[in-house]
């Protein structure tokens, strides 16, 4: 299966072919991620990293899934389809990304792993006053 890496894309850098390096396929440069923060007006697109059978790297953006999305997965889970629950997810927080994601199994299933990670339980904590 495909190796992931999840990453903040404000800490991630772009391999060019010049610094004999891999390219990342579907990087995208600061320029083109400010842009697509701008057009979906959000703070933060998170990146994954996948590599295929060819030792190539390829990287997807997704937008943090919202609590409502998350319940939609809920409910294709509790009927024994979470791999559906899983795509409509992924077809639903991407928005940029290398292609081949899209038609390999293993990069795309590695991908719906990162994507369930992005939504990040917080403790809360009662008082009595």
């Amino acid at each position: 299966m495909g190796n992931l890496v999840l990453k903040e894309t404000s800490v991630s850098q772009v391999q060019t072919a010049e610094e004999n390096k891999p390219v990342i396929e579907g990087y995208l440069d600061d320029n083109a991620l400010s842009a697509l923060k701008s057009e979906k007006n959000t703070r933060y697109i998170h990146e994954v990293i996948t590599t295929d059978d060819d030792e190539v790297s390829h990287a997807t953006y997704f937008l943090k899934p919202t609590l409502e999305q998350l319940q939609v997965l809920a409910n294709y889970a509790k009927k024994d389809q979470e791999m559906e629950g899983l795509k409509i997810l992924f077809n639903t927080c991407r928005v940029a990304g290398s292609a081949a994601v899209l038609i390999d199994d293993e990069m795309k299933a590695a991908s719906y792993k990162a994507l369930a990670q992005l939504f990040k339980r917080r403790e809360a904590v009662v008082k009595k006053r």
